[in-house]
């Protein structure tokens, strides 16, 4: 925790270089960023400089994100807006001039938005109320069977509408019976925080970042399961529109994460996320990333 502070503050403290984009590329004036969350009062104060208000002792990654492109990519005017996953993702396809502050990939998602990647996760798994973990259908290694789970329908399930879960997941919840107990919910009621309606009784279970969950607001009501044959790391970052406005961001955009404050950020980011175990199973494709990030390909 104190690590990742110290970095935010090394960020903010130098001005660092980055390179511009190609002169006859169209002039950034604005970005508009969407998340799903909204940048919190202190953190905006935090990137505007201002020492007079306390500084965040924890960050979200969309906003130390934010905290990131704002001090270092200066001469344009950032705004931060929060936007459910339906709607910006709308956005996005409309070709608008803004870009997801962090997503997951997905090819659907590729086909709408050029992406720089700045993390790699462990897949998203079961997140459920403690009072229910004995219920849901695990083989012997404790991984829930997501069929079966699915067509339980004695167990309420809670997903965002219009977020994505991973290749695997989501997969599974388009081929669910039609009868499947399942609800959807947008970012403007309660889906924005599953594991909270979990432990108010809303819903059974849900699926998410088993981690965040754990560690979360609902802490110690609220735990994981890994999903069986869901193993492969997610590829997530920041993705802008396919145009030559949203190109011309995304080559910025690299630009600033090729740099070494932008490099020990991920690294930082990586390290808390990513297991020892889990980086020794995916050592080829971490490296690969790790590459790409330093040197992106050519767009």
């Amino acid at each position: 925790m104190r690590s990742a502070h110290v970095l935010i503050v090394t960020l903010l403290a130098s001005a660092g270089s980055f390179a511009r984009a190609d002169a006859a590329a169209p002039p950034i004036r604005t970005v508009i960023w969407l998340s799903s969350e909204a940048v919190p009062a202190t953190t905006e104060a935090t990137m505007a400089g201002d020492t007079t208000r306390p500084k965040p002792v924890a960050l979200s990654f969309a906003a130390t994100l934010a905290v990131f492109l704002r001090s270092r990519w200066t001469g344009v005017e950032h705004l931060f807006e929060q936007a459910n996953p339906r709607r910006g993702w709308e956005m996005i396809g409309n070709g608008e001039p803004a870009c997801y502050l962090f997503a997951g990939r997905t090819p659907e998602r590729d086909r709408l938005a050029y992406f720089t990647d700045v993390l790699l996760t462990p897949p998203p798994g079961v997140i459920v109320r403690r009072d229910k973990l004995a219920a849901l259908p695990r083989d012997a290694a404790g991984e829930v069977d997501l069929p079966r789970l699915l067509a339980d329908r004695r167990l309420r399930g809670a997903i965002n509408d219009g977020r994505s879960y991973g290749d695997y997941i989501n997969a599974q919840l388009r081929a669910a019976p039609a009868d499947a107990n399942l609800k959807r919910y947008s970012a403007n009621d309660f889906g924005r925080n599953i594991p909270e309606m979990l432990v108010k009784g809303r819903a059974d279970y849900g699926f998410g970042w088993v981690r965040a969950a754990e560690l979360g607001s609902a802490a110690g009501q609220v735990v994981g399961a890994p999903v069986a044959g869901n193993t492969e790391l997610v590829h997530a970052g920041i993705a802008c529109p396919r145009t030559s406005w949203g190109l011309t961001v995304i080559r910025q955009v690299d630009a600033l994460f090729a740099t070494p404050d932008g490099q020990a950020l991920v690294h930082l980011k990586m390290n808390a996320e990513l297991p020892p175990a889990t980086r020794q199973r995916h050592a080829a494709e971490i490296a690969a990333f790790y590459r790409d990030l330093a040197k992106p390909p050519p767009r």
